[in-house]
């Protein structure tokens, strides 16, 4: 699992990714008509990890609400792929500041995708981070305002369990829309092991669950997320297992120890992500990266996750970003 500092560099990468992306949003439409090609190719990625599984596996997006979109209008195409997206620092959190409101630009921008996206039927769960009762009644009131369920994250790391901005429920969530309150938990460092991880999680009452399902290198068992299925107080909920796409992870168990020599790296694997230290940005499109996400998706299927949280599809912009200064298209 990360390390402390490799979650920090996670954080600050998310915050850079963002700030590029307010840059770009005016120029959207010289995106969409010049390289188009990388947001295809991860569209692409995902239905075929929508194909590859189960037709009630569910599918929910890590920021990269753009992916919606085509020429400003909802790509519907895609965004019947999808089963819903979540957009973190949407109200507070921004510059990677505990409780630091988002800019009314930045939020107005951001916005523009999310609303679309919630009025064409999609659950959309925004991560916020910061604490205090006022930011939390806040959030409780944009909640009421836009139909999105709202989280007040106390650390970047997402290291830590919180008090949801909507109270605890009996209720039973048969789908994302039942969905009033969620748990985002993708750093469980401080158990001793998977095991108290999952000791701590199944005495929660959370209706949703986005959670990394290992630890050291050790999988959740199948019955362990059975259980995990079920709030303490007995009604049904959902786990999703938090899977990235759009870069690889040395401390993955698919991750080859001559990769570490970069001499020897195969070509689909560009670079080292310069704010996360181990995780590397790679050409999601290859045929021996879509091998490695399938094989990792039948590792979650295995172990009966209801679905996953597909992190860095916004890569894309690193892409992007070298062709906006080259104008060539990378195979």
């Amino acid at each position: 699992m990360k390390t402390k500092l490799l979650i920090l560099f996670l954080v600050f990468s998310i915050y850079c990714f963002s700030q590029q992306k307010y840059k770009k949003i005016n120029n959207l439409r010289n995106y969409e008509t010049g390289s188009e090609t990388y947001r295809n190719r991860m569209r692409e990625l995902i239905l075929e990890i929508k194909k590859n599984t189960s037709k009630d596996r569910l599918l929910i997006t890590q920021n990269g609400n753009e992916l919606y979109f085509y020429n400003g209008e909802l790509n519907k195409d895609f965004i019947n792929v999808t089963d819903g997206t979540t957009q973190e620092s949407l109200y507070y959190g921004a510059e990677f500041k505990l409780t630091n409101p988002t800019s009314k630009k930045q939020k107005e921008q951001l916005l523009n995708w999310l609303i679309p996206v919630k009025k064409y039927g999609k659950p959309v769960f925004v991560i916020n981070y910061g604490s205090g009762q006022k930011v939390r009644q806040d959030l409780l009131k944009k909640s009421e305002q836009t139909k999105f369920i709202n989280e007040l994250l106390p650390s970047f790391e997402a290291n830590m369990t919180y008090v949801p901005v909507q109270r605890f429920n009996a209720d039973n969530i048969t789908s994302l829309a039942d969905v009033k309150n969620f748990l985002v938990l993708l750093n469980p460092e401080k158990f001793k092991n998977i095991d108290a991880f999952f000791e701590y999680l199944k005495q929660t009452d959370y209706d949703l669950l986005l959670i990394e399902l290992s630890h050291n290198g050790k999988f959740m068992t199948k019955n362990q997320i059975s259980i995990l299925k079920r709030k303490k107080n007995g009604a049904k909920r959902k786990v999703i297992a938090y899977f990235s796409i759009g870069e690889a992870g040395n401390y993955r168990s698919y991750w080859k120890e001559e990769w570490n020599n970069k001499s020897k790296r195969p070509n689909w694997i560009v670079e080292e992500n310069p704010y996360w230290k181990g995780d590397f940005i790679v050409k999601y499109w290859s045929s021996e990266w879509k091998q490695i996400v399938k094989d990792y998706q039948k590792k979650l299927d295995e172990i009966g996750v209801d679905g996953y949280l597909l992190d860095t599809v916004d890569i894309y912009y690193n892409f992007e970003d070298k062709f906006e200064k080259t104008g060539k298209i990378i195979d």
